[in-house]
């Protein structure tokens, strides 16, 4: 028998069940605030119906910069706004909040807090206030839901402005951003923490055997779960261009030109925050290197950034406005609560073991790595160090007090990193893809200089690499082999699934970080990119080369830059060549002695500026040492100029009118001179070696092309790659390939902050 009574009861409850999981389906689950108003996805009036947002009054999406960080903020009145929705299990709420610059002149305070309302039940999530006028930073809280879960709820939003006047009652004044009820899950894609130490030495930290224990976090949180890479390299041996580098996985030759204050990222270049951001990961990028600011294209893909605010007067009073590892990872931290539960790419640059050495860890110039050091040099005047104007006292000893107040500021940012990671709760911590990295390191007499910037040895390029993967990358495994930081952003990409665009070199690392794949072998390639004829360097298999151009005319401009030209007059050779494996010290010099490893080893450096540097070349190649090549070339037009390419002492180069003579002598060094400007074509091209006709055949044109006679014109002349020759040959070509923007104009912002940490005078 039917049992009617029975089967009735069942489809009531069934039916009751299904009615209120469908009026929770129809309510939401989370709160993006930001990606709702962008959509217009809330509603406007004296009362709300349903759930999602509600505003009194339809609200506003801008960008503000408080304290220097950048956020896009949702602008609303003081009338409070509403959210209605399911709070979802373990649901975490993050709210930031400030109010519009302008307002600050007329406003003393501010206060802002949550509501949260369900039935009968009412509770006051969290009050945050304010009263700072000069430099007003954002506001931020996180407050755990849990006890709301699966609950219907309205959260109130509050704020309240202390002097604002009447007529401004409902102007929109609240800025907004992030809020966020958010909760994690489970995802395939990782999070990404790239977090870079500025003028960080690798053979100063505990994980690569430096006696002193700089570096207990590092070696905690990173290289015992993870790997640390033996052998990676910056491609410049300072910020500007290594960090463009690395961010756009190109050389910085190619991306960046002109006088150092116009560099930055030129539009249209994609950059790693941008590949990240397009994959939908949220994006946060904050700077303690002032340099590296939103005026310079480095803001480009962060959904939230922060650079040290460009302040003169502020800097003057106040000295070094950097901010500090504890104050850096401050702000970092609310970014992280605010962002865990979705996939986020972020990037926190320190800057703690740039110069000037001061730390709170640093006592009357004393660092706890070291005894007392009475009368010793201050951390505080490595400027005057380095340009020559504060003489050591006693040379040697100033020079370790030094190296331990570096360390004490490797010990410091070490610190606050390891509360960084450490602020990661274990479910995304294990979801999340950390590296460590330098942008250059610091020399302290290593090889007669002090600080960066000018050579490319070891202490100045070779850099901490540390990746940790929870999962992926072998716990305390070690990578060897020559790796470039310009690999860093399509590893990056390619483990968050991503399509790396087309104009990036680097390779991607993970197959070989996770022990799956021999690492490639590739090249590191390196230049100065800073005042002064150029330096270049190419590492592999333990061996680097290095060329050194002081041919090239160059009048320092100010006593500063005369006294580092002298001093690297004194200290570099044209051509230096070391065995790292046996040398890392870089003490002998193996140039004279081994024709051969040059040999392999200076194609790399030749190719890559054939794509950099513009104007035809003329080189001597192959030809045996004590000969001379001689010649002379007639160009369509007048060259502008000429610049010597890594020219001996006994070369001789002559420019008139349209014609220019050479007289260079036979070496391993492929080497010769650039003509710069638009020189049309060849007319004729003569040349002799040790008073004998050279053939045509050792005259080779464009791409390698014995010389025909007579007139070339530009396509006859043009190579997209380094011409090989086989033997002794004089080589002409018009290179080809990427280069750097021509002519951009000085940018104040930069020129000025470069001035402020002593990089241009």
């Amino acid at each position: 028998m039917i049992d009617l009574p029975r089967i009735s009861r069942f489809l009531l409850i069934a039916l009751g069940l299904l009615a209120g999981a469908g009026c929770h389906r129809s309510l939401p689950r989370d709160l993006a605030l930001g990606e709702a108003v962008a959509a217009k996805r809330y509603q406007i009036g004296n009362r709300a119906s349903g759930g999602g947002l509600w505003f009194q009054r339809p609200p506003e999406i801008l960008p503000f910069t408080f304290d220097g960080e950048r956020r896009t903020a949702v602008l609303t009145s003081v009338d409070p706004w509403r959210w209605t929705g399911v709070v979802p299990r373990r649901g975490e709420l993050h709210a930031g909040v400030q109010i519009h610059p302008d307002a600050w002149k007329v406003i003393r305070g501010l206060s802002a807090w949550v509501v949260a309302r369900s039935g009968d039940e009412r509770e006051v999530i969290d009050v945050v206030r304010t009263a700072e006028r000069q430099r007003p930073r954002w506001l931020d809280f996180t407050a755990d839901l849990s006890r709301w879960a699966g609950r219907e709820v309205t959260l109130e939003f509050h704020a309240v402005l202390d002097g604002l006047p009447a007529e401004h009652q409902h102007t929109n004044l609240v800025a907004w951003g992030p809020i966020r009820l958010s909760t994690w899950t489970a995802r395939k894609r990782p999070n990404v923490l790239f977090i870079l130490v500025d003028t960080l030495r690798f053979d100063h930290l505990t994980p690569y055997g430096y006696p002193r224990d700089t570096s207990a976090n590092l070696a905690r949180t990173l290289a015992k779960p993870g790997a640390v890479v033996e052998s990676a390299y910056s491609q410049a041996p300072w910020t500007l261009p290594s960090v463009t580098s690395f961010m756009t996985s190109r050389q910085p030759g190619e991306v960046l030109g002109g006088d150092a204050a116009a560099y930055g990222i030129p539009p249209g270049v994609p950059t790693l925050a941008e590949a990240m951001a397009e994959r939908g990961y949220e994006t946060g990028g904050f700077f303690a290197n002032k340099i590296l600011h939103s005026g310079n294209g480095f803001a480009r893909g962060f959904g939230t950034f922060f650079s040290p605010p460009d302040d003169p007067a502020a800097q003057a009073a106040r000295g070094d406005d950097q901010p500090d590892a504890a104050e850096l990872t401050g702000r970092v931290l609310p970014w992280v609560e605010a962002h865990r539960n979705q996939p986020f790419f972020l990037y926190v640059h320190y800057i703690d073991p740039h110069d000037p050495y001061d730390n709170p860890e640093i006592v009357d110039n004393r660092s706890p790595f070291e005894p007392p050091c009475p009368g010793c040099v201050s951390g505080r005047h490595i400027q005057g160090v380095y340009a020559g104007k504060l003489p050591l006292a006693d040379p040697a000893r100033d020079t370790e007090h030094l190296k331990a107040l570096y360390d004490s500021e490797i010990h410091y940012a070490d610190r606050f990193i390891g509360r960084l990671i450490d602020a990661l709760p274990p479910d995304v911590l294990r979801n999340t893809l950390i590296v460590l990295t330098a942008d250059h390191g610091e020399e302290f007499q290593d090889h007669g200089g002090w600080k960066h910037g000018f050579t490319l040895y070891e202490e100045q390029i070779h850099v901490p690499l540390l990746v940790r993967w929870d999962g992926h990358v072998p716990a305390g495994s070690r990578l060897r082999g020559t790796v470039r930081l310009l690999d860093l952003a399509p590893t990056l990409v390619r483990a968050a699934g991503g399509k790396v665009p087309p104009s990036w070199e680097g390779v991607d690392l993970a197959p070989a970080l996770a022990g799956k794949a021999p690492l490639p072998r590739l090249a590191a390639f390196a230049q100065h990119m800073m005042i002064g004829p150029l330096r270049a360097a190419a590492v592999l298999d333990g061996r680097k080369l290095f060329l050194f151009n002081p041919r090239t005319p160059y009048t320092p401009a100010n006593e500063l830059e005369a006294y580092l030209w002298t001093q690297d007059l004194h200290r570099l050779q044209r051509v230096e060549l070391y065995d790292l494996t046996r040398d890392a010290r870089e003490r002998s010099n193996l140039a004279p002695s081994s024709p051969g490893e040059i040999a392999r080893l200076q194609p790399i450096i030749h190719r890559q500026l054939n794509r950099e540097l513009p104007g035809l070349r003329v080189f001597a190649s192959g030809f045996p040492a004590g000969s001379r090549v001689k010649g002379s070339i007639a160009l369509d037009r007048a060259p502008s100029g000429w610049d010597s390419y890594f020219l001996a002492a006994g070369d001789r180069v002559e420019l008139a009118g349209n014609r220019v003579s050479f007289d260079l002598g036979g070496e391993t060094v492929e080497k010769g001179f650039r003509l710069e400007g638009d020189i049309g074509g060849v007319q004729t091209v003569e040349a002799s070696v040790d008073g004998r006709p050279l053939p045509a055949g050792q005259m080779l044109v464009g791409r390698g092309t014995p010389y025909p006679g007579g007139g070339l014109n530009p396509v006859a002349l043009a190579a997209e790659d380094l011409p090989a020759a086989k033997g002794a040959a004089l080589l002409l070509w018009l290179p080809g390939g990427r280069r750097a923007p021509a002519g951009k104009a000085l940018n104040p912002e930069t020129e000025r902050r470069l001035r402020a940490l002593g990089y241009i005078q």
